[in-house]
């Protein structure tokens, strides 16, 4: 009975410090959280390190504390993490070289579509204020009241009774 009673109090006493050492665990200062923050969880999708819970992530979060300690710079690790992971490991890669094309590439695909947009109507403006000079020009307005006429004639004539 009184070991039961042992294991219980053991097993609660467990239960309670289990979050505690889990906290003590990893206890990081504020400048390892903001650079686990800007940093891409290798494993987890769309996870910062900070965010993520995996062993991989809790690894790094000590690592950079343990790099802050020993007095290295945010960007020294930073760059520690880029060359060991690559520059996908960054959460707000740097713009430039290839990265810039990707920030710039719907910019500039937007401005193609809108020129080629502009000058489509341009044309087609163009195409329909000639059209319509062409048909407003002397002479065509003329040719169609004699269509107009002949035609009356023509229907007056059927109508005519025939002796």
């Amino acid at each position: 009975m009184k070991r039961s009673i042992v294991v219980s109090i053991l097993i609660v006493v467990g239960i309670l410090l289990t979050p505690t050492l889990a906290a003590a665990e990893e206890t990081l200062s504020p400048e390892a959280l903001e650079i686990a923050g800007s940093l891409n969880c290798p494993i987890c999708e769309g996870l910062s390190v900070r965010d993520s819970d995996s062993q991989l992530s809790r690894d790094m979060r000590a690592q950079i504390q343990r790099m802050l300690d020993e007095g290295k710079t945010r960007q020294e690790i930073i760059d520690y993490f880029v060359e060991r992971y690559g520059m996908g490991i960054l959460r707000d890669p740097p713009k430039e070289g290839f990265v810039l094309t990707l920030w710039w590439g719907p910019v500039i695909g937007l401005a193609v579509g809108v020129l080629v947009l502009a000058t489509f109507m341009v044309q087609r403006r163009a195409r329909r204020e000639r059209v319509g000079r062409e048909s407003s020009e002397p002479g065509d307005g003329d040719e169609l009241r004699a269509y107009e006429e002949r035609l009356r004639r023509e229907l007056d004539r059927m109508d005519a009774p025939t002796s």
